[in-house]
């Protein structure tokens, strides 16, 4: 054998080696690389989000035992389903330490976070806004959205204008009062049970 013939058959063989290892080891190797390069970047894009995560969970947690001592004021604030007879109850000690009688009546709303009430009260107007100033008062959270006196509205000419008897000092006009409005209820531990 000639040498260019032995020069090609080693150039051949030489050329046809590379291009296995190419082939066989190189390729499969860079594609491999890739993979698990692309899987490092998807491992460390979803450990930044659970760290975010974790981070925010921290201090939501540190929030939820910073305001935990207060829970027991914003539970007083609502009014829970057990509770409806308090509610009455207290109602009518504040009706009866102002000298007022009351009827007051529950009705469901649509809602379910809110009871409507209707309360009728019968006694003197002052002693009526010393009992809106209980309710001022309270723990509990109640919105008044009507207010309907009756009975006492006859103007009475004092000096140059005339002036409404129930707002008299000297006259202590009696008078019929409807309130109307939302008492705001939930359930026991809403708080405890929806922060965690």
């Amino acid at each position: 054998m000639s040498i260019s013939k032995k020069t090609m058959v080693v150039f051949v063989s030489f050329f046809a080696f590379i291009l296995l290892i190419l082939f066989y080891i190189i390729i499969p190797t860079i594609n491999e690389i890739k993979k698990i390069n692309q899987y490092i970047y998807q491992e460390r894009k979803d450990s930044e989000i659970k760290f975010q995560i974790s981070k925010k969970n921290k201090e939501i947690r540190q929030n939820y035992f910073k305001i935990k001592p207060y829970f027991s004021r914003l539970n007083d604030i609502y009014l829970i389903e057990d509770k409806k007879i308090d509610f009455f109850v207290f109602m009518e000690k504040k009706a009866q330490e102002r000298n007022l009688k009351i009827n007051t009546n529950l009705f469901p709303l649509e809602s379910a976070n809110a009871l409507a009430f209707k309360i009728e009260l019968e006694g003197i107007y002052f002693d009526f806004l010393k009992f809106l100033i209980d309710l001022e008062g309270t723990d509990y959270y109640i919105n008044i959205n009507e207010i309907s006196i009756n009975d006492a509205l006859i103007n009475v000419q004092t000096g140059d204008f005339f002036v409404p008897t129930y707002l008299k000092k000297e006259k202590f006009g009696s008078v019929k009062v409807i309130l109307s409005g939302e008492i705001y209820q939930k359930e026991k531990n809403f708080l405890d049970n929806n922060l965690f």
